[in-house]
């Protein structure tokens, strides 16, 4: 057996790097491999080196398999079957109410004449090649997804059962049980048949370890082939017919003669993803994979390996012949470019006076006032319940905005200085007006996908108020994966998981990519929002780089369409985020928050204690053994289609089930199944049940979702009221559930003395999936506030999420599903007497703060390490209520800016860069170590970084990599969570320009702890906001941001520029002074001139920062200062209490620390003393209402530039 080797890798270039390969098949007929992929493109590549020879659009939707004829190839997918030459050029395209679900295609006895089609539907289809036409129909009695032709035509189902039927006639001539579940490949040749599928276990599908081999002769059952990695494709050999090709989807494959299985090949593919696709070519000699990562590996047995025998030539393109090219110089004239000739007037020199602007069509007139109108003779006419005068046309503008959408804060700025903008409460009518439709069909506005729309000043100056009027933040879109943001407000307004991820953030977590981190994160941000917007950014990061959740296709594409479920998506999402949750916050020690837990009860996690439910499953064999084991599940799938559960047959009506019997026999559920019976020693058809044994505290329930039957359900009435009920009691006697309704009036409050067994719940969120029209579904979410939580003035406890637009509503609303635009998806019951159920108090309370005490740092030891320019905190330096810290950080940008050329030449923003953190600073703004950085952190990444900015960050290529980085180098949860305990021990940051910091940061300060220089340093009236860099020239007399930004130095200048503005505020001349600055800065056009620096502002003499007596100088690295007075020799102590020479004190400052400032004059460096007596120049300063910190200094003489001198 010869050995083989990958001879050729390349990825499909012509698709998007999201797509993946679907089909593979090489070209009997010419030397070339066909391939498919997800997005229903078809491409083929030609000879072993692979090059690109067509590629084209073929289908709107997944190709599930191609096949070659010596007309052209054939691909096929869902909906659609259609032929193309190999050109691209399509020939014939079958697309009807007979093409529902295909999967699966093979030749009848006719080669290249006629195919046969199936799927998972009800009829197979003949279709003759040559007219592409449907000839003949036959019933396929099951699902098929497979099939193969030899001597007969072999079907795989999804049954697990193989049907082969003569390829004439396509009657069953044979039936063979492969498997117990889905056939997932067949192969044969000759008188062999070889299968591999699932296999049905304890309600669940796995691969079937083993590969089946069958006689067709005698139809039976050969010696299996064992392949533990889990057999999903197979190839039978061309030549050698005794061969097979066993293929796994992690891309290991063995090589093996059926009769003689002990000679076997192993062999791996080199892959990151898994194989969806693979092929043998006609001669054996070549063999190709196709993966989920795009690309297709190429295997040969030889050197030099063919497809065919005999291949045809490949049509080649035709040579173009390109015009003879004209030199043109700078300094030609263009009349040397020939123009083409033309014997009729060019469209250019069409005359102005034929040029009018094109009218549009009329709006479409509301549904409401059709219904509504009264008809005389040929004319209508209706009330008129709009804003609008009648018999008055709408004013169309080409600039105008759509129905629904705000203006920029810029812009209504504008208009309102102009005297001619419109009010905030006017423009939300637009939302009031739609809720007369809440019990209709039609969808409301305030439904639909809300898009942020940036202008040139960015995000900003989006006004994300004119859709959140109420107290509740939001959370922003254009984040990958932000179709979760419903579910995470969900989970946010459960009580019970805020506090557990609240007290998880508090302690010792050394895993990076946590999500329960990153949700206590997210809910602190929304704690603080008070109507704000949110990003989930952080959280949505962590959770794209969990390797479970891409295996589980959890992933938002690249480019939705209106084909995708949400539904499924979040509905997958839930069940993988509460057992995620579960794993990370399992420990030895769990807490026990539910009071009703035995001491002897097993150790449950406390995600297990709030949303599990105690499940036995009990297994009988046929022989009568019994086996009992508990699971707890997090989520009950509710069995909207199981026809066993029976309604209410009260009444004439036909019955309608009740919810409350469809819930109770979603989780008392009897399945069939075959399992493994250690009595019977074989496997046996086992009767499985599902028996409750106690009540979650909060109960999560999937929708069905995927037929007519639940749509019909959920919109019908029962007593004239939704089908859906808001309250229901749960009452478990031995292995009995009775679940009944709960009608409106009863009392709800009575007591169940938090039993495991007596409940009453009331229905606390609802997910939906929003399907307008011919667009793209979204999801949004309908959440019940906590009493404790709710606005004083809210109409009903109901509020709508729709991402960033947060809108309170009514229950009748919210229970209204008449419309088919509106599906529900999760149901969150959550436990009246919760609170005497779960004991909150037994979580722990500390918060560990020694992250901030600890230097911690990922990367490698550096050849050349850069001295660290930071000291730690000590614990005696823990963070007060009002402790003053000075910060900044610098940025790398992960995507360019998509922008987009409208036809006048003005560029419109689509999605501004994506960019993350890569260093922040944070320096001590008070105290004898005033100026000195405790946090000098930057940020390990592992997403490409397509621009480091490095003129404006200070970052290089390098400095985020922990295997070249010379820094102190963490991750960035490390990062943040130092931030939030600053932030949470009450810290006031002072920065420039911090919003923007924090908001890429991804956390929210609230305005009471944040001073901003670029807001102090402003006046209100004014456009112009004034840069750090000015500032620091301007006031302290500073270059800075010379070549690159540094994050230290910058909030090191924001400190002083705070400082001084407390002085100029006590000295009553802040004012005049940023009167002074904005002369200077119209004066220099805003830009520094580098060593000359403006004359000081006049101003009163002040003990503290006087301008007027002092001046900044700085060298390469030293800092001094310069008084009037001259200069005397003096000593200072050092720190272990041994005295220094003046030439000592210059020389530690430049080794121990950066430079507080940088400043360079003309002159020589000189130290002054200081006054005689410290303690009578000591001032207290008076600070204006508003101002937190307190600064008290000596005179002439600052903590941040030099010690204090004895």
């Amino acid at each position: 057996m010869a050995e083989w080797d990958e001879i050729g890798r390349i990825h499909n270039s012509k698709a998007i790097l999201s797509h993946s390969i679907t089909a593979l098949a090489f070209d009997p007929y010419q030397e070339l491999l066909w391939t498919g992929d997800d997005k229903g493109r078809v491409a083929s590549f030609h000879g072993t080196g692979m090059h690109p020879y067509t590629s084209f659009r073929s289908h709107d939707s997944q190709v599930r398999q191609t096949l070659v004829c010596d007309r052209g190839v054939i691909s096929l997918s869902s909906g659609r079957v259609k032929m193309n030459n190999r050109r691209g050029l399509g020939e014939w395209t079958i697309s009807n109410e007979d093409t529902t679900d295909l999967h699966c295609m093979t030749y009848t006895v006719m080669p290249n004449s006629e195919i046969l089609v199936a799927g998972r539907q009800p009829q197979m289809l003949v279709i003759n090649v040559a007219r592409g036409t449907i000839v003949k129909k036959v019933d396929a009695e099951s699902e098929i997804v497979v099939m193969r032709k030899s001597k007969l035509v072999c079907c795989g189902a999804t049954t697990g059962q193989v049907t082969l039927r003569d390829p004439k006639t396509f009657k069953i001539e044979h039936r063979v049980q492969a498997h117990t579940g889905t056939i997932s490949d067949i192969d044969t040749v000759g008188n062999l048949l070889l299968t591999c599928g699932f296999s049905a276990r304890n309600g669940t599908f796995i691969i079937d370890p083993l590969v089946k081999v069958y006689d067709i002769r005698t139809m039976r059952p050969l010696a299996p082939i064992s392949f533990p990695s889990g057999p999903c494709f197979l190839r039978m050999h061309p030549k050698l017919s005794t061969t097979v090709f066993i293929v796994s989807h992690s891309g290991q494959f063995h090589v093996l003669d059926v009769v003689n299985t002990s000679d076997i090949r192993f062999y791996q593919a080199n892959t990151t993803s898994y194989i969806n696709a693979i092929d043998i070519s006609s001669t054996g000699e070549m063999f190709a994979f196709g993966d989920a990562d795009n690309f297709i590996h190429l295997w040969g047995d030889s050197k030099e390996p063919k497809m065919n025998e005999f291949s045809n030539p490949i049509e080649l393109m035709s040579p173009q012949v390109l015009p003879p090219s004209v030199h043109v110089g700078e300094n030609d004239s263009l009349a040397l470019v020939g123009m083409p000739y033309y014997k009729e007037p060019l469209l250019s020199v069409w005359p102005s006076n034929k040029i009018f602007e094109v009218g549009i069509p009329p709006p479409k007139i509301d549904q409401d006032i059709l219904s509504n109108m009264k008809m005389i003779d040929f004319v209508g006419f209706a009330p008129n319940d709009t804003n609008r005068r009648r018999n008055e046309v709408v004013k169309w503008s080409r600039k105008g905005h759509k129905p629904g959408q705000p203006k920029f804060r810029s812009e209504k700025e504008r208009e309102m200085h102009m005297g001619r903008g419109v009010g905030a409460q006017e423009q939300n009518k637009l939302f009031d007006e739609e809720e007369r439709n809440i019990t209709g069909t039609k969808m409301p506005k305030y439904y639909q996908r809300v898009e942020i729309q940036y202008s040139r000043f960015g995000v900003d100056d989006f006004d994300f108020e004119y859709y959140n009027e109420t107290q509740y933040g939001g959370l922003e879109t254009h984040i990958a994966n932000s179709y979760c943001n419903s579910l995470l407000q969900v989970l946010f307004f459960t009580p019970m998981l805020r506090e557990i991820t609240k007290v998880h953030i508090g302690s010792v977590c050394p895993k990076e990519n946590c999500l329960c981190c990153e949700l206590g994160f997210l809910f602190r941000m929304l704690e603080d929002a008070k109507g704000s917007n949110c990003q989930a950014t952080n959280f949505l990061k962590a959770f794209s780089k969990i390797p479970q959740a891409s295996a589980l296709s959890l992933f938002e594409p690249e480019e939705p369409d209106e084909t995708i479920s949400y539904a499924q998506l979040i509905q997958n999402f839930n069940r993988f985020i509460l057992e995620q949750l579960h794993q990370e916050c399992n420990t030895d020690n769990n807490q026990r928050l539910l009071k009703h837990l035995p001491l002897d009860e097993k150790n449950y996690s406390v995600i297990q204690q709030v949303f599990g439910m105690q499940m036995a499953l009990v297994s009988r064999c046929q022989c009568q053994r019994e086996t009992e084991r508990m699971t707890i599940p997090f989520v009950v799938d509710l069995q909207l289609q199981n026809k066993n559960i029976k309604g209410n047959t009260k009444g004439k009506e036909p019955a309608v089930r009740r919810f409350e019997d469809v819930l109770n026999g979603s989780i008392c559920r009897e399945t069939q199944t075959k399992a493994w019976c250690n009595q019977c020693q074989q496997y046996q058809p086992s009767l499985v049940k599902k028996i409750p044994k106690s009540l979650p505290p909060v109960l999560v329930i999937n929708c069905g979702l995927g037929t007519a039957v639940p749509s019909e359900l959920w919109r019908s009435l029962v007593n004239q009221k939704s089908w859906l009920p808001t309250r229901i009691t749960m009452d478990l006697e031995g292995d009995d559930l009775k679940i009944e309704k709960t009608l409106e009036g009863n009392d709800l409050e009575t007591s169940t003395n938090g039993s495991p067994c007596h409940a009453k719940y009331e229905l606390t969120a609802i997910i939906a999936q929003i399907e307008p029209e011919k667009e793209t579904p979204h999801i949004i979410t309908f959440i019940r506030i906590p009493k404790k939580e709710l606005e004083p003035m809210s109409k009903s406890e109901w509020y709508l999420f729709n991402d960033f637009l947060v809108k309170n509503v009514c229950e009748q609303e919210i229970l209204n599903f008449q419309g088919l635009w509106k599906v529900p998806v999760l149901l969150y019951f959550t436990r009246i007497d919760i609170d005497a159920l779960v004991d909150i108090s037994a979580l722990p309370n500390e918060v560990d703060h020694s992250i901030l005490f600890e230097d911690t740092s990922i990367a490698k030891k550096p050849i050349v390490p850069v001295p660290k320019l930071f000291q730690l905190l000590s614990p005696e330096e823990t963070p007060q209520p009002g402790t003053l810290v000075a910060i900044d950080a610098e940025f790398i940008a992960l995507s360019q800016e998509e922008t987009e050329i409208r036809s006048d030449g003005t560029k419109s923003v689509i999605r501004p860069s994506r960019l993350s953190l890569a260093r922040v600073s944070v320096l001590r703004g008070e105290g004898e170590k005033e100026g000195i950085p405790f946090i000098d952190d930057y940020i390990a990444t592992s997403d490409p970084v397509v621009d480091y900015l490095t003129e404006y960050s200070g970052i290089k290529a390098g400095d985020l990599d922990p295997a070249t980085s010379r820094h102190t180098l963490v991750p960035l949860k490390v990062a943040y969570k130092k931030l939030r305990l600053l932030l949470d021990l009450g810290c006031v940051f002072v920065g420039h320009g911090l919003k923007k910091d924090f908001r890429i940061i991804n956390i929210l300060v609230p305005p009471e702890q944040v001073i901003d220089t670029v807001e102090i340093f402003h006046i209100k009236n004014r456009q112009r906001k004034i840069s750090l860099r000015f500032l620091a020239w301007c006031l302290l007399n500073q270059d800075i941001q010379t070549e690159s930004h540094d994050s230290v130095e910058d909030a090191r200048a924001a400190l002083l520029l705070y400082k001084k503005y407390i002085q100029f505020k006590a000295e009553g001349i802040f004012e005049e002074i940023l009167e002074e600055i904005y002369k200077e800065g119209k004066k220099h056009n805003w830009k520094p001139t580098p060593g000359i620096f403006p004359k000081p502002p006049n101003g009163p003499s002040s003990t503290t920062f006087s301008l007027s007596s002092m001046t900044t100088h700085s060298l390469s690295t030293g800092t001094y200062l310069n008084h009037d007075a001259p200069p005397t020799s003096m000593t200072n102590k050092s720190e272990d209490g041994e005295r220094m020479e003046l030439s000592d004190v210059v020389t530690s400052q430049r080794t121990a620390m950066p430079p507080p400032w940088r400043s360079e004059t003309a002159g020589e460096p000189t130290i002054s003393t200081p006054p005689a007596s410290n303690s009578s120049h000591r001032s207290e300063l008076s600070l204006p209402d508003g101002e937190r910190p307190k600064y008290d200094s000596s005179a002439g003489t600052s903590p941040l530039l030099l010690p204090t001198f004895d």
